[in-house]
């Protein structure tokens, strides 16, 4: 398997979320998804789960 099946560019990320290119480099800039930056350009790890999905409704205590 080529190493280059386990990564991802931004606008690949945004397809696949349904977010603009645009958060998906701030979630990088932001340590907030796994990624590396070469150059200019962000690289994302593939097999990671959707960061808008991480953050869980808790319900509030009443």
């Amino acid at each position: 398997m080529s190493p280059l099946n386990e990564i991802m560019s931004t606008e690949e990320a945004s397809r696949l979320w349904g977010v603009h290119q645009d958060h998906v480099k701030r979630l990088c800039r932001e340590g907030k998804v796994n990624c590396r930056k070469i150059g200019k350009t962000y690289v994302l790890e593939r097999n990671q789960p959707n960061p808008g999905l991480r953050k869980a409704a808790v319900p509030s205590p009443v």
